[in-house]
């Protein structure tokens, strides 16, 4: 026997009883979404009590498929291991022969052994010392318990043994796509990209809607939505609405201050209707408390009463440098600070308003004609993905 296989462990999904199954059989799509998009073929993907195993035609293939798991949401551990036989004098067999699938290059080991088949002739503790003494004695190595160079893990179940010595750490959440849909507003700033990968580790598939007013940017939007595509089940839906005729409009407006959060509550309108156009029964943005004159409490607060969706804000309680980091860690931060002006800060005031008052607002709004100027854009909202709406 002695194949190699993947293993994936689910973590947080083993905690929802009934409805696990859903979850796993999510996840499993995600794993076999990711392989044929790598090219990877003549796989096997086998679901067991409370982890998946992969097997391929070939081993050296099952190495290459392991970085494909780096960047699916809802796992919570994976590892190369090799699978052997439930017998326990062909385990002891297979460690005297340890370095035909094991590189020696560390001096120091110890075992990590549990057994989920109680049957099992030999408990843990027992084979701990009788496997420790073949290893020390055939390949001359030391027992350190407390701080080894190699860990050589064991686990028994009932119809085969796993054995490896490296585990790697998933991404976590749940499988993107098992919490539904959210429509992103994708600034080409640091924070939405973050956000959005937040999301999608809450099971969210992502959309994105850009509001542009210069077309030379738009490439850096499409780019930051192809560096996120695997996390996103390698969706990668932009929608673009040009602002220039909401620009038009607010430039109107008497009470300078008040222009910028008039511009947003008129992106709010504009991506409630794409949204539901889409089916789809979220908004999220990139906002974070505070940051700016715009999400402050009372900002967020008259921002969100045009909305008839729920607005989701993973990074509210964030600040800068966490954002910074998470987006280094998702490269996404260098494309981020390439230049490209935003909308909002061609209506930033030198004064800006952080304590907005709804009806001040409203008083505002009829000023413009912006019924008529979201009815021009929402006409156009049937146009193909990623083209210009």
């Amino acid at each position: 026997m002695n194949k190699q296989c993947l293993i994936v462990r689910y973590g947080e999904l083993f905690l929802k009883g009934k409805n696990r199954p859903d979850f796993v059989q999510k996840l499993i799509n995600n794993i076999d979404l990711s392989f044929q998009k790598n090219n990877f073929s003549n796989f096997n993907i086998r679901k067991l009590h409370d982890q998946l195993m992969i097997t391929a035609e070939s081993d050296s293939e099952l190495a290459k498929m392991l970085l494909s798991l780096n960047k699916i949401f809802g796992i919570s551990t994976f590892y190369l291991a090799y699978q052997l036989e439930n017998d326990c004098e062909k385990l002891y067999d297979f460690f005297k022969k340890i370095t035909d699938y094991q590189e020696i290059n560390f001096t120091t080991f110890k075992f990590d052994i549990s057994r989920s088949d109680k049957t099992f002739s030999k408990n843990s503790l027992t084979l701990q010392k009788e496997l420790g003494e073949i290893i020390v004695k055939e390949r001359g190595l030391k027992v350190n318990l407390t701080n080894p160079q190699k860990i050589f893990y064991i686990r028994i179940y009932r119809n085969f043994i796993l054995f490896f010595t490296e585990k790697m750490e998933g991404l976590g959440g749940l499988p993107v796509g098992s919490s539904g849909r959210a429509l992103l507003l994708l600034s080409g700033g640091i924070d939405s990209p973050v956000a959005a990968y937040q999301l999608m580790k809450r099971g969210l598939e992502i959309v994105y809607l850009h509001f542009y007013h210069q077309k030379e940017g738009q490439q850096k939007i499409f780019e930051l939505s192809e560096k996120l595509s695997p996390y996103n089940n390698f969706v990668k839906q932009v929608y673009l609405i040009d602002t220039q005729p909401l620009f038009t409009e607010i430039s109107h407006i008497s009470q300078e201050k008040y222009r910028l959060i008039i511009l947003k509550r008129m992106f709010i309108r504009c991506a409630c209707f794409l949204a539901e156009k889409l089916a789809i029964a979220a908004l999220a943005t990139g906002d974070s408390l505070a940051q700016v004159a715009s999400q402050t409490v009372e900002s967020l607060n008259v921002i969100s009463q045009v909305s008839s969706l729920i607005i989701l804000r993973p990074l509210i309680s964030w600040d800068k440098r966490e954002i910074i980091k998470e987006a280094k860690k998702i490269d996404t931060y260098e494309l981020s600070l390439s230049k490209y002006e935003d909308c909002c800060s061609l209506f930033e005031p030198k004064h800006p308003i952080t304590r907005p008052r709804k009806e001040i607002v409203e008083k505002l709004e009829e000023e413009i004609l912006w019924p008529t100027v979201l009815e021009i854009i929402c006409e156009k909202l049937s146009k193909p993905l990623e083209k210009e709406l």
